[in-house]
């Protein structure tokens, strides 16, 4: 059994065996301990994720979740050699100290898109209404669909309506209040992470603002809400030199491999681009992306992925059943690693959008990122440029095109 050949990590033992006397020796079919301290709630969802993992793999080690106040206490109690993991999100990793420790795995990523909290969908609201959205990229996503609402931040609305102010800083307690104005008709929804939603008392509806693009309802198209990065992931840390193997039961290289794209790009990022980018690494079947795509094309159109096409099963001039559609046989076989990334102009009136679709096995996601990072780089710069006055026309163009124009992107 595994638990008989890692080696000893916490206090000099075993960490499934900290407290318990080896001189009885290891019976081969009893669990190991594995104690993950946890932190209250960041309103991220990382807490109520490993407890919900510790219910579903219970039969797989001797869990020992203790929750510590605060994070800074948890890593030292990991150094001190007194726990054997800590759950932590992206951030949390981010800004505290943690040399001498390395991320050991990753659990399957939880459902990174935000929602709106309304009893309709965004499509439906009223003309005009207000939706209350504390996150810059989303609240610019939100009025690029429908730049009819008005979008207040929390703080804004609590200034104008104070007798639903929450009496502490607390991101739950400010949610419930923004709750109870919705229920009072003074606003008709609000947009939140998923993390905070699960912190709401009552049972009331919520809409994903999801990473795919939909068809027209009526008038206005649901459009695409790329998440802001790094959301839905939870690291189990531990010190270096920890087994990673030991936890291959509960961990997600799947989840690992999107995180390490999604960071990459994310330091790549200005600072000051960071809070108003999307970005989303997934891993997908070829077979779901093209599914998806398939459903959103015309009939008489033909779709190429990179070097590659679809080709109709029926000939060219026939009616065309997209179940009928065949993948070109230099098409490789396997799952894809799709990456998005999206910005989004102040005025909401400029997007920029690029989707990469790269096969996992050989790892050309790699390069496939890198290529995006710079591509990324070069539009950015190439949209915030102002143009000069042209000297001469260009033939079939308005004369207005010739006038010099401010760079069509400003940040």
């Amino acid at each position: 059994m595994l638990a008989n050949r890692v080696p000893f990590l916490t206090n000099g033992l075993p960490p499934w065996n900290a407290r318990r006397d080896l001189s009885r020796g290891i019976c081969m079919d009893e669990k190991v301990r594995l104690e993950i301290l946890t932190t209250p709630s960041q309103d991220d969802g990382v807490r109520i994720h490993v407890e919900k993992m510790v219910t579903s793999k219970r039969d797989l080690f001797d869990f020992r979740l203790k929750q510590i106040p605060h994070m800074e206490v948890a890593i030292n109690e990991l150094r001190n050699g007194n726990s054997d993991l800590i759950a932590m999100g992206p951030y949390q990793w981010k800004n505290n100290d943690v040399s001498d420790l390395e991320i050991a795995g990753f659990l399957p990523r939880r459902e990174a898109t935000w929602v709106l909290v309304s009893e309709d969908k965004p499509e439906y609201l009223p003309f005009g209404g207000k939706i209350i959205c504390d996150n810059t990229l989303l609240s610019r996503q939100f009025l690029r669909m429908r730049s009819d609402i008005e979008i207040q931040t929390s703080e804004e609305f609590f200034d104008d309506y104070s007798e639903f102010k929450p009496d502490i800083e607390d991101h739950a307690a400010r949610i419930n209040c923004l709750e109870d104005a919705r229920i009072a008709g003074l606003i008709n929804g609000y947009v939140i992470s998923r993390g905070l939603f699960s912190t709401i008392k009552s049972k009331t509806r919520r809409h994903t603002l999801g990473t795919q693009r939909e068809k027209p309802a009526q008038e206005f198209e649901r459009s695409v809400f790329i998440p802001p990065p790094l959301e839905g992931f939870t690291m189990l840390v531990g010190r270096k030199g920890f087994p990673k193997e030991l936890i291959e039961p509960i961990t997600d290289y799947s989840a690992q491999i999107c995180y390490e794209i999604e960071n990459s790009i994310y330091e790549a990022l200005d600072e000051k681009l960071k809070p108003i980018c999307g970005i989303y690494v997934e891993q997908k079947k070829l077979s779901t992306i093209l599914k998806h795509y398939l459903k959103l094309m015309d009939e008489s159109y033909s779709l190429k992925l990179g070097e590659n096409y679809l080709i109709p099963g029926d000939r060219r001039g026939r009616k065309i059943s997209t179940d009928n559609w065949e993948l070109s046989k230099s098409v490789k076989s396997g799952p894809r690693i799709v990456i998005y990334f999206e910005l989004v102009s102040p005025d909401s009136n400029v997007s920029i959008e690029f989707v990469r679709v790269e096969p996992y096995d050989d790892n050309s996601f790699i390069r496939g990122k890198n290529v995006l990072i710079t591509e990324v780089k070069f539009v950015l710069d190439l949209l915030q440029q102002d143009h000069e006055e042209l000297t001469r026309m260009v033939y079939g163009l308005p004369e207005s095109y010739k006038n010099p124009r401010k760079g069509l992107l400003k940040l």
